[in-house]
């Protein structure tokens, strides 16, 4: 990123105009003079970057105030749901760690730290070498997708064209993916049921689509993102692992999953958040989990965890930290 903005700014000092695209308002004020927001394919306005602050950006860029929020909600966590312990596979070495009810546990680390591949071997995807994984205090002892879904455990992929999603199938086909087993009777799905519940989930979510039986495809990165989290909300898991769940889409849209993540917590679910935004971890989570080259480099309550700490325990030996 920085020899990107070292790139933009040699342009700019030739005469370049240089047009940047971004939904990160840190990016946004750092590098740039002017901002137009652009919404539902219209413009909305222009500002001088000198003269405005992200709060006005996000008003125009949703129409609509936000709760942008200051951390996550500190109340007192409850009984070991997910006990993972000297768990190896063939990217991640010697891991442990719990995870309580009603917690948030953030997973940090740069690109190829094993972020993605703990949730792969949470959820039965990747085999374990070593180690095991406990759930509710019971052996997980199957190790695959289905046995984790049986056992209340979902997982929304890193990447949910590639991993998650149908594309060519409809918002209802996708969303009901997981629970075809409690919605069928004798082999035959009750659309009546899968409707009204998937309904339910997509007012939860704020879901706007034209209707359930929308092709998932033409829906923007924010909706389809919401598809994907209707999968699981419906199944209800006790376990709910988000890899990187709002890379890609717009403002409004990440504030309504942080939303459901703090809901879901509320509830007593246990919520494990993978994240590339290190602000995005500060303000979501209650602990930090930090990987490097597939190991626990450490682990910080919400507290004590600043984005310097958790960039030196991912970029850092654990003798150096």
């Amino acid at each position: 990123m920085e020899r990107l903005f070292g790139l933009i700014r040699g342009l700019r000092s030739r005469g370049v105009s240089v047009v940047y695209v971004s939904h990160k308002m840190d990016e946004i004020f750092r590098i740039c003079d002017r901002v137009t927001v652009l919404r539902d394919g219209q413009t909305v306005g222009t500002r001088e970057a000198a003269s405005t602050s992200p709060g006005e950006l996000i008003r125009m860029m949703v129409g609509r105030e936000l709760d942008l929020g200051g951390g996550p909600q500190r109340a007192a966590r409850g009984g070991v749901v997910l006990e993972v312990e000297g768990l190896s596979t063939r990217r991640l070495r010697d891991v442990s760690f719990t995870l309580h009810r009603g917690e948030v546990l953030g997973v940090a680390g740069l690109v190829g730290a094993g972020r993605s591949e703990l949730g792969a071997a949470v959820f039965g995807l990747d085999r374990i070498r070593s180690g095991r994984i406990r759930l509710g205090g019971a052996a997980l002892a199957a190790r695959s997708p289905r046995e984790a879904m049986r056992r209340g455990i979902g997982l929304v992929p890193e990447d949910r064209r590639l991993e998650g999603l149908m594309m060519s199938m409809s918002v209802r086909e996708n969303g009901s993916f997981a629970t075809l087993d409690r919605l069928q009777r004798l082999g035959f799905l009750r659309g009546t049921r899968e409707r009204a519940e998937l309904q339910t989930v997509a007012r939860q979510l704020a879901l706007q689509c034209p209707s359930m039986a929308a092709c998932v495809s033409n829906l923007s990165g924010g909706n389809q993102q919401k598809v994907l989290l209707a999968r699981w909300l419906l199944l209800h898991p006790e376990v709910l692992f988000l890899d990187d769940p709002t890379r890609g889409i717009d403002v409004a849209a990440k504030q309504d999953i942080y939303r459901i993540i703090e809901e879901l917590a509320a509830a007593g679910k246990a919520v494990m958040l993978v994240s590339s935004e290190l602000p995005e971890l500060l303000r979501c989570c209650h602990r930090i989990l930090v990987l490097r080259e597939g190991r626990v480099t450490a682990i910080y309550d919400a507290a004590g965890a600043t984005q310097e700490r958790i960039m030196a325990s991912a970029t850092l030996a654990e003798e150096d930290v």
